[in-house]
C-alpha cells in the first residue's frame, strides 16, 4: 500500500510540471505573434503620416499659387480688340521654367502701386498656373523700389542690382526720366528687353514698349471737370509730384492745354511741384503761399495721390472759402473725401490693368513676340455720384 502511495504522488507532480510547462511554452508562442502583428500596423501608420505630411505640403503649395479670389479683378485695358495682342490674358505664353521678371517702380508704399502690384501678382500666379509649374519652376517676379517718389539715387542702385541679376525682363517706372540711360545701356548690352510701366525714359530708343495712363488726356480730363465744378471762370492752381517725372510732365501739360484753349474765362495761376531737395520749400509752403497770393482762387488739381492727400489737409484749413479740388488716383484717404464733399472728385487709372498688362508685354518681349508700342491702361473720373456703383469697383486702390 505505502509503495502504491508513492507511485502515485510520482506520478501526479510530473504531470503537473508537464502541465504548467506547456502552459508557459503556449504563452510564449501567443506573445511573440502580438509582436510581430502589432509591429507591422505601426509602420503602416508612420508611412501614412509621411504621406499626409507631403500631401499637406503639397496643399499648402497650392494654396500658396492660388491668387486670393476677394483679390482678383476683371482685367480691362481700352480698345483691346484693336490691338496686337491680348493683354487681358496670359494663354499661350509659354517662359522657359524658373525665368525671372524684374520690375523696378517709383515706390511701394501707396495704394496706387499696391493695386500694381496685385495685377502683377494675379498675372504671374495665372502664367505658373497655365503652365504648371511649381516648386523652383515656377516664374519668379521681384517688385521693387524706393519708399519715396523723389528718392532717384535709391531707385538707380535697386536698377543696378536688378540687372546684375540679369532677368528675362525687366519693367521700369522712372522717376527721373533722364537718369537711367546708363543702366538702360546695360540691359540692352545684356540682352534684356525693358518694358515701361507707368512712367517712361527720355530715350525711348532703348525700350520694347510702354503700358501706361494716356496722362495727356487724362490731364485735360481734369481740367474739364475742374471748370465743370468752378462755373468754367475764375482762378486756379496745379500741385504737382516731381518735375522730372515724364507722367507728371505730361499731366500738367494736358491740363494746361484744355485750360488755354476750351476755358477763356479760366486762368491757371500757378503751377507748383514736389519738393526734391531738402532746400526746396515744402508742399505746404508753396500752397499757403499761393492761396495768401489769390484769395479769389477757385480751384486746385493735384497730380497724384501723395500731393492730393497732402492738399485735401491743408485745404482742410480753408474750408470758408469753398475751393473745388480734382485729384488724381483714388486711395482710401481720397475715396472717404470724395463722399463727404471735400474733394469734387478724381481722375482714376486702372492699376491693376495696368500691372497684368505689364507682365504680359513683359513675356512677349522676353518671348521675342510682337508688342504694341503704347498700351494704354485707361482712366476713369470718380466722383461722389458713381464712386460707389459695382463697375468702378475695379477703379478703387483697395
Amino acid at each position: 500500500m505505502l509503495m502504491v502511495c508513492l507511485v502515485t504522488g510520482a506520478l501526479l507532480a510530473g504531470c503537473a510540471q508537464k502541465s504548467t510547462e506547456s502552459a508557459n511554452t503556449d504563452e510564449v508562442s501567443e506573445t511573440e505573434p502580438t509582436e510581430e502583428v502589432t509591429a507591422e500596423p505601426t509602420q503602416e501608420a508612420e508611412e501614412s503620416e509621411a504621406a499626409q505630411g507631403e500631401n499637406a505640403g503639397e496643399t499648402e503649395e497650392n494654396k500658396e499659387d492660388a491668387a486670393d479670389p476677394e483679390e482678383e479683378k476683371e482685367i480691362e485695358i481700352p480698345n483691346e480688340e484693336d490691338l496686337v495682342a491680348d493683354y487681358t490674358s496670359v494663354n499661350g505664353l509659354i517662359l522657359e521654367k524658373g525665368s525671372h521678371i524684374a520690375i523696378v517702380v517709383k515706390n511701394t508704399e501707396t495704394g496706387y502701386w499696391k493695386a500694381v502690384k496685385l495685377g502683377v501678382d494675379q498675372a504671374i500666379n495665372d502664367l505658373n498656373t497655365s503652365l504648371g509649374y511649381t516648386g523652383d519652376d515656377k516664374i519668379k517676379c521681384t517688385f521693387e523700389g524706393p519708399k519715396s517718389e523723389t528718392d532717384v539715387d535709391n531707385q538707380v542702385n535697386i536698377l543696378d542690382a536688378v540687372i546684375a541679376e540679369n532677368p528675362a525682363v525687366l519693367c521700369l517706372s522712372a522717376i527721373d526720366m533722364d537718369s537711367c540711360e546708363a543702366q538702360l545701356e546695360a540691359a540692352e548690352e545684356n540682352g534684356i528687353p525693358v518694358i515701361i510701366l507707368d512712367s517712361g525714359v527720355g530715350n525711348n530708343d532703348m525700350i520694347t514698349t510702354t503700358c501706361a495712363t494716356d496722362n495727356v488726356a487724362a490731364g485735360r480730363e481734369a481740367a474739364r471737370k475742374l471748370c465743370e465744378q468752378i462755373g468754367d471762370e475764375g482762378e486756379v492752381a496745379v500741385m504737382a509730384h516731381s518735375e522730372l517725372s515724364e507722367n507728371s510732365k505730361e499731366r500738367v501739360q494736358g491740363f494746361k492745354e484744355e485750360i488755354e484753349k476750351n476755358h477763356p474765362d479760366v486762368k491757371v495761376v500757378k503751377i507748383s511741384y514736389e519738393p526734391v531737395k531738402d532746400t526746396d520749400p515744402s508742399i505746404e509752403e508753396q500752397m499757403t503761399e499761393v492761396l495768401e497770393l489769390h484769395p479769389e482762387l477757385k480751384g486746385y488739381f493735384c497730380s497724384n495721390e501723395i500731393m492730393s492727400v497732402a492738399a485735401l489737409d491743408i485745404l482742410a484749413d480753408y474750408q470758408d472759402r469753398d475751393i473745388q479740388m480734382v485729384g488724381f488716383d483714388l486711395g482710401d484717404t481720397q475715396a472717404d473725401a470724395i463722399r463727404d464733399g471735400s474733394e469734387a472728385g478724381v481722375i482714376c487709372q486702372n492699376p491693376y490693368g495696368m500691372g497684368y498688362a505689364t507682365v504680359v508685354a513683359g513675356v512677349r518681349a522676353a518671348l521675342e513676340m510682337e508688342n504694341e508700342e503704347f498700351i494704354d491702361a485707361g482712366y476713369q473720373w470718380i466722383d461722389k455720384e458713381n464712386i460707389d456703383l459695382e463697375e468702378n469697383a475695379k477703379f478703387l486702390y483697395e
